[in-house]
């Protein structure tokens, strides 16, 4: 349609409708006033709107699809690494199991300051060349030239485990022993690299021991009065007038390679602790008990420097009630059957309020299980007093044999758990299942008896250490817990209460 131009210049408004419902049809005006075919046209000359109309319409690619792929994922890939950098935070056991476990050299390594590590290869080095310098020697004598007694017993498999040095003492006074007295000692008690012969336990659960709970079957007195502590411990006779030594070793089951080992290696009157945290955890109890270790359950309780150590999930805080409390308690004995008792894991601040701990002590009284505190103060815990006044096995722990994983403090550690042995007739250590641990108890517990002490499951020193109170004295410790508790929530809120003015301020 043609149309006229205006003499300022303007196209009027309705023309320039008129021509673009002709551009929309196909059909354009020239400026000279004749037709033209929007067909007679280039492509690059038409309106954008018929070109895109003319484009030819093709499926979308593979290679369409993996470049959104590509671009998606490019998109979400930051989102994705800090949600995995934050599981260490959010979650620290398993933060710990994704970044560690199934890595052999990490786990096997010695834990300890540089010095001690190179003390610790200066070590291996000297072994390695006292080996061959013996081999040299066990060499000249086939050869026809004489040896000495001290050679002999340094070809000896495991010698330097059982008596060390030749003519030097093992720290307790006691000078090495004779070539006679060493063959002796293997003929009785046979070689340190010898496996040792399983005593199995009887399978659990065991029927009328357990009832179903909230979370599973959880242990609980037979009806004949048989409780699952008699049924599962390790039957041990204790010797007369002979000092003895328990150690329980604990977070057995979080590293598949150190629980086999600490099942298979150590002597089966070491009682292990298995973590609830751990995963398969009836296969380890299992095959700890096939293997004849009585277990124990870790109880995990709220420590005093709390957050900052973590517990773990399901522990048990003091600023939970009472009955939530009781329900994670259920929920970690209804984790695997067949295990003699529990041991507490930190707990210095839950085990030491009567709110707190009371309840729970009377809950494993209920079932018929043993309580071991594992703090290492070797003093009766406000837990383990409890337990001995309801007529409730326990145990203390006297010492941490590896706060320091070291093998010089380990072998140090040892030894003063022998000394409190000797002096008060009973002790318990309490260890990690670090790799150096297993290895330094095994070869501890190999050359023990000759110190004149015997080595027995944590069982069969129960209800030795604490000596049950009377009901007077029982109720003037109850009042005097509830005073300790009452003056440290004073002064918890007094602190919380400072701190508020400075929030203030800061605000």
């Amino acid at each position: 349609m043609p149309f006229r131009k205006k003499k300022d210049g303007d196209i009027d408004g309705d023309m320039a409708d008129d021509l673009a419902d002709d551009l929309g049809e196909g059909m354009t005006d020239a400026e000279d006033g004749e037709d033209v075919n929007l067909d007679d046209l280039p492509f690059n000359e038409l309106p954008i709107e018929v070109q895109f109309k003319k484009l030819p319409k093709r499926p979308k690619s593979r290679r369409s699809w993996l470049s959104k792929l590509l671009i998606i994922t490019l998109f979400l890939s930051p989102f994705g690494a800090t949600a995995v950098a934050m599981i260490p935070v959010l979650d620290p056991e398993t933060g710990w199991r994704l970044f560690h476990e199934g890595s052999p050299e990490t786990t096997m390594t010695v834990p300890g300051t540089e010095r001690e590590l190179q003390e610790e290869i200066a070590r291996g080095v000297q072994d390695v060349q006292d080996r061959d310098r013996a081999a040299q020697e066990a060499a000249n004598g086939a050869n026809g030239e004489g040896q000495s007694a001290e050679d002999i017993a340094g070809n000896l498999d495991g010698v330097s485990d059982l008596i060390g040095t030749p003519g030097a003492t093992d720290g307790t006074g006691d000078s090495a022993p004779t070539p006679e007295e060493l063959a002796a000692l293997i003929e009785e008690e046979g070689s340190l690299d010898e496996p040792i012969e399983p005593d199995p336990l009887r399978p659990a659960p065991l029927p009328g021991l357990d009832e179903e709970g909230s979370f599973g079957r959880v242990p609980r007195i037979g009806d004949d009065g048989t409780t699952p502590f008699d049924a599962y411990k390790r039957p041990f006779e204790l010797p007369q007038d002979t000092p003895v030594v328990a150690v329980m070793l604990t977070g057995v089951g979080l590293n598949d390679q150190r629980t086999e080992t600490a099942i298979n290696d150590l002597p089966l009157n070491i009682s292990l602790a298995i973590s609830p945290y751990a995963r398969d955890l009836q296969t380890v109890a299992r095959d700890a008990r096939a293997m004849g270790h009585e277990v124990f359950l870790e109880l995990p309780m709220e420590p005093a420097d709390f957050p900052l150590s973590d517990p773990g999930p399901r522990a048990l805080l003091t600023s939970l009630s009472e009955g939530e409390n009781l329900v994670r308690l259920e929920w970690l004995m209804a984790r695997f059957p067949g295990y003699a008792g529990m041991v507490s894991r930190q707990g210095s601040k839950f085990g030491s309020l009567d709110s707190a701990i009371r309840p729970v002590i009377e809950f494993i009284s209920r079932t018929g299980l043993m309580y071991v505190e594992g703090s290492g103060s070797g003093v009766a815990s406000y837990g383990a007093q409890l337990a001995a006044n309801a007529g409730t096995p326990n145990a203390i722990g006297n010492v941490i044999i590896d706060d320091v994983p070291s093998r010089r403090q380990i072998d140090s550690r040892l030894s003063e758990l022998v000394e409190i042995a000797k002096r008060n007739g009973v002790a318990v250590g309490i260890a990690q299942s670090y790799p150096v641990t297993i290895q330094r108890l095994r070869n501890w517990a190999f050359r023990l008896r000759r110190q004149g002490v015997v080595l027995v499951p944590v069982s069969a020193i129960a209800s030795q250490q604490v000596a049950a109170q009377s009901a007077d004295e029982a109720e003037a410790a109850r009042q005097e817990a509830e005073q300790r508790e009452r003056e440290a929530m004073a002064e918890q809120a007094a602190q919380e209460e400072e701190a508020e003015p400075a929030n203030t301020i800061e605000n």
